[in-house]
């Protein structure tokens, strides 16, 4: 069916379909309601009316959607013809037509530079707007594709002798179905200028793999036979060029134990399989000696799409010499550093310890598993304070060369031990380079040195018990931060009062000032009245503090342990009273280091007593 009778005759089936159905069924339903003949002819009046109004809608709207949908057609079809003009604009593209001669288009005329007095041409007028070198060649493309019907495909310079950049054109046309001549004609400057600029790396990619010395270039045919050896493969196996042209890859350069797996990886690849990655492996020299190279292959086709094989060599000789020696040194080092006493660490640039000796273990207690990853800050948290932070930052701007300094690092145990600590900073890697060495032993020592020759003053100025006494807990408190100190007094009735307590809540201070010296009350009045060092690690649960858990307790204290004190003849003066936030024990070196301030307490108690009396 014709194209243009589709629309007038959908409309004409919708008119007789509505008309015959309007008259059958309206004419059934009047005789079936009416009976009044003059009644049913105003109705039939009526009808007719209603009918010409009905069918004159349908009709309008039929006409309407019709005309719609072709104004969608229109629109598509300029909306297509614009994307074409304008794809033929982007990819600098025209079109022509033979008849009688060349007819060419807007944008054909535009890119051989033509005016439009030039739309239609000749064959000679084509051959006199080309180069005079490409002229005989589109002579002979263009004749074939009249004469013979061959298709047309020629590139051609147009003749341009005042301009520096030659402009090519790509003709290509041929026959349609109903025996038009059609063709294109595109700019392809672009991509002439691309293949010669790739002609010119070509060559000197080539030039550069024979004059590259180390890097040693081979090529092979499809039969692992040589057709390509550059200089540097002779310097490096030993063969020259026309020693080697036409034999085969695996009797020249691979070891005999390995030659069998070459050819069979290398005929996998050619049949699909996977590659042969690069890696670095022993090969041969012409001499029998072997030589380590860093080895990779490329597979590519010829013009003649046949496989070649291309492999580049890297002597890796001396570089190897230096791995050997380079592992030996950090073998020696790596065994220097985990035989130190001192705790060697490496931070990254995020500042979180990426290395760590077993001497850490030791100094921190904990595991190194656990402390890699971590922030060097978490061990040491003096490092996020002000000062020493500032100093951090000097160190990191270069400002100073390296720090050295003494800080509290926390261990596993939950204890604060006394570490040097030694800093450098690499502004390669943007990481610190350190090592902490265990003063704690040696700090305590001193501090407690201090600490008896502050009480002597103290007692030879004739200091008031109770500074003497207060000033014992601090530095105690000074030494372990995690404790917290009280020191109480036996009195005449067996009862304990707070002598010095500088760190506990006052509120629980007054509370338990002038409990009983007997057994079982508390740690302290248990320890005054039997003499012996009372632990109580868990308050909650302790027998000996039911009466004084929720005291303990609101005050924020979960441990304590008591170490009673005393004069020249045995007689208990009072306790030391350590208080912990947590349910804890006592280490052998805490019970040690507050028996020496117990000492003091002692000496400051009896000299005050002595002065007094």
């Amino acid at each position: 069916m014709r194209p243009d009778l589709q629309g007038p005759l959908r409309l004409a089936g919708v008119y007789i379909l509505f008309s015959t159905l309007w008259i059958l069924g309206s004419d059934y339903l009047l005789h079936a309601l009416v009976s009044d003949e003059t009644l049913l002819a105003e109705l039939q009046t009526a009808k007719g009316l209603v009918f010409v109004l009905l069918s004159t809608a349908l009709i309008f709207l039929v006409s309407y959607r019709d005309r719609q949908a072709q104004n969608q057609l229109l629109a598509e079809l300029t909306h297509s013809s614009q994307l074409l003009k304008q794809a033929q604009r982007n990819a600098a593209l025209g079109s022509w037509e033979y008849c009688d001669g060349f007819h060419w288009s807007a944008e054909a005329l535009s890119l051989l530079g033509r005016s439009a007095e030039d739309a239609q041409s000749s064959l000679e007028q084509l051959l006199s707007w080309l180069h005079p070198a490409e002229r005989a060649t589109a002579q002979r493309a263009v004749q074939a594709l009249l004469q013979e019907q061959i298709s047309l495909s020629i590139s051609a310079r147009l003749l341009q002798p005042n301009q520096q950049q030659r402009t090519w054109l790509m003709l290509r046309g041929e026959f349609d179905s109903n025996g038009k001549i059609l063709g294109t004609v595109q700019n392809i400057s672009t991509q002439k200028r691309d293949e010669s600029a790739l002609r010119e790396s070509e060559q000197r990619f080539r030039q550069l793999f024979e004059q590259t010395p180390r890097i040693a270039v081979q090529g092979y045919d499809r039969e692992r036979r040589v057709i390509y050896w550059n200089q540097a493969s002779t310097q490096l196996y030993g063969y020259a060029v026309h020693e080697v042209m036409g034999r085969r890859l695996e009797e020249l350069i691979v070891p005999p134990q390995a030659r069998s797996k070459v050819i069979s990886g290398i005929t996998q690849w050619q049949l699909g399989g996977q590659p042969i990655p690069a890696a670095e492996i022993q090969l041969q020299r012409k001499d029998g000696s072997l030589v380590w190279v860093y080895s990779s292959h490329l597979m590519l086709r010829n013009s003649l799409d046949q496989l070649e094989l291309y492999c580049v060599d890297i002597d890796l000789t001396e570089q190897k010499k230096i791995d050997n020696e380079l592992q030996v040194s950090e073998t020696r080092y790596r065994s220097l550093v985990e035989h130190l006493g001192d705790a060697i660490f490496i931070t990254n640039a995020a500042e979180q310890l990426s290395f760590l000796n077993p001497a850490w273990e030791q100094v921190s207690g904990y595991p190194i598993h656990e402390s890699l990853g971590s922030p060097l800050q978490r061990f040491m948290p003096e490092l996020g304070q002000v000062p020493l932070n500032q100093q951090l930052q000097a160190l990191r701007k270069g400002e100073l060369d390296n720090l050295r300094l003494e800080c509290q690092l926390l261990t596993q145990g939950g204890q604060v031990r006394r570490v040097e600590l030694q800093l450098n900073f690499s502004p390669l890697e943007q990481s610190l380079h350190g090592s902490l060495r265990d003063v704690h032993e040696r700090h305590q020592a001193q501090q407690l040195q201090q600490a008896r020759n502050a009480v002597l003053d103290e007692l030879l100025g004739l200091h008031p018990l109770h500074s003497i006494l207060a000033g014992i807990t601090r530095r105690l408190e000074s030494l372990q931060p995690q404790m917290r100190v009280s020191i109480m007094l036996l009195d005449e009735h067996q009862r304990l009062h707070i002598g010095a307590a500088p760190s506990l809540p006052e509120t629980y201070s007054q509370a338990i000032d002038g409990i009983p010296a007997e057994l079982e009350v508390g740690s302290c009045g248990h320890a005054a009245s039997s003499g012996e060092l009372v632990i109580a690690e868990d308050l909650s649960r302790h027998p000996y503090w039911k009466n004084y858990q929720a005291l303990a307790l609101h005050a924020g204290l979960r441990a304590c342990w008591s170490l009673p004190f005393k004069d020249d003849s045995g007689q208990v003066l009072g306790t030391f009273g350590i208080y912990y936030p947590q349910p804890t024990r006592p280490s052998a070196a805490d019970i040690a280091l507050v028996t020496e301030f117990t000492r003091l307490a002692g000496l400051a108690v009896q000299f005050s007593a002595a002065t007094v009396s």
